[in-house]
């Protein structure tokens, strides 16, 4: 059974921001019913308000749930709720044989997950400074090693994937094997949910009301999300289209901006409230979940919907899916210590931000060859921190 939680709920209402995002999230579902009758940018800002509340209401219900379920199978659960909204909308163009959309969300929100893991430093030095106080240094738990360690091996595994042009079926096996190890390996934490605001107004609840609030709260919000995930896609691609902008830009950049806003949230009021070590294990582990589990069901969903058992990589999505492995190895090397440097922070903000603004191939390019580099040196110093990461996630009992 997890440790129960300190609960902070005063003066903070609670109820209003929990009915404020189910009101988005209904509101969304409104749109979804009578999109036939509304312009399609209206479309997509109105479902785009509906995915963001959802994905509100399932963080704050996983984050309540931690502290009153037990058990692997419910963590592996609240992990994946973590990535419904990006979940969804990539098994949806597998499924529809749109390859090459297939890898556009899944790389575009790992790497927000991944860079804000590693520039979280940034951050809390820019509050302590507008505090006036020092910025102190944090450490990560020793537990985090098991998520530093998945990244390690799913980013090493994903290289021939890369280099055969293929995501196939026996891949997206192994993939998923990987996250079920990894649910496996997280049983019986003992680590503190972090529960704060509406979270905690849920645990301030009658005990006999809490489990099936929690449930239902996190099972309304699931069915929303799944409701409006795809025509809210389908809303932003039309949108975008008209505008001249790439399809593949889109959904890799801004669908992740509105669907991973519940996790920068949940991490900014962590920040706030001086427990950013904690902030950072939630970007970890929803990144561990977006590359095992959401990327390993892409071929499944792929054969499904009348396709073979690989899905073909277009040279764009080999250069994307390469840029992705190498900001994951450079996270992984930056935080192998578990304890976050300002300089690694900074680099990997810049890089990102500059290919960002440049979207071309030759940017995306250079970007790979600078974190790589860094990334295997880095690794190379911090060598002794690499075998406890693989203990973490094949050793024998619990993750140390």
């Amino acid at each position: 059974m997890t440790t129960r939680p300190r609960r902070s709920v005063e003066g903070a209402p609670w109820t209003r921001h929990l009915l404020a995002a189910a009101g988005c999230a209904f509101f969304g579902v409104l749109i979804n019913l009578t999109s036939r009758y509304l312009p399609v940018q209206l479309d997509a800002v109105g479902l785009g308000i509906g995915v963001v509340g959802a994905a509100f209401l399932l963080a704050w219900a996983a984050d309540a749930g931690e502290a009153v379920f037990s058990g692997g199978l419910v963590l592996a659960v609240i992990a994946l709720v973590a990535v419904l909204p990006e979940f969804v909308i990539e098994t949806r163009f597998a499924y529809t044989q749109q390859t090459e959309l297939v890898t556009a969300n899944l790389t575009g929100a790992t790497r927000l997950l991944l860079t804000g893991a590693t520039a979280l430093p940034l951050v809390v030095a820019f509050i302590a400074r507008r505090r006036g106080r020092a910025a102190a240094s944090f450490k990560l738990a020793s537990a985090r090693r098991l998520e530093l360690g998945m990244l390690l091996i799913t980013s090493c595994f994903a290289l021939q994937i890369v280099a055969f042009r293929n995501l196939t079926l026996i891949d997206g096996v192994i993939l998923i094997a990987l996250y079920v190890l990894y649910a496996r390996r997280i049983q019986g934490t003992q680590e503190e949910p972090a529960t704060l605001g509406v979270a905690a107004g849920l645990l301030s609840l009658p005990p006999r009301y809490q489990r099936p609030a929690i449930a239902g709260l996190m099972l309304v919000a699931a069915a929303v999300v799944v409701t409006i995930a795809n025509p809210f896609a389908d809303a932003l691609l039309a949108s975008g289209t008209a505008l001249g902008m790439d399809p593949y830009f889109l959904i890799q950049s801004v669908v992740p901006l509105a669907s991973e806003a519940p996790e920068f949230v949940v991490v900014a009021v962590l920040v706030a409230n001086r427990r950013p070590a904690q902030g950072l294990a939630l970007f970890l582990a929803s990144a561990v979940s977006q590359w095992t589990l959401a990327f390993g069901a892409l071929p499944l969903a792929y054969l499904a919907g009348g396709g073979s058992t690989s899905i073909p990589l277009s040279g764009n999505e080999q250069i994307q899916v390469a840029f992705t492995i190498a900001l994951t190895f450079f996270a992984v090397a930056a935080l192998a210590t578990l304890r976050p440097e300002r300089v690694d922070a900074a680099l990997v903000a810049g890089v990102v931000a500059l290919q960002f603004i440049y979207p071309t191939a030759f940017v995306h390019v250079a970007a790979t060859f600078v974190l790589t580099v860094f990334a295997i040196n880095l690794l190379f110093d911090r060598r002794r921190a690499v075998r406890p990461m693989f203990r973490a996630v094949f050793g024998h009992g619990r993750s140390q």
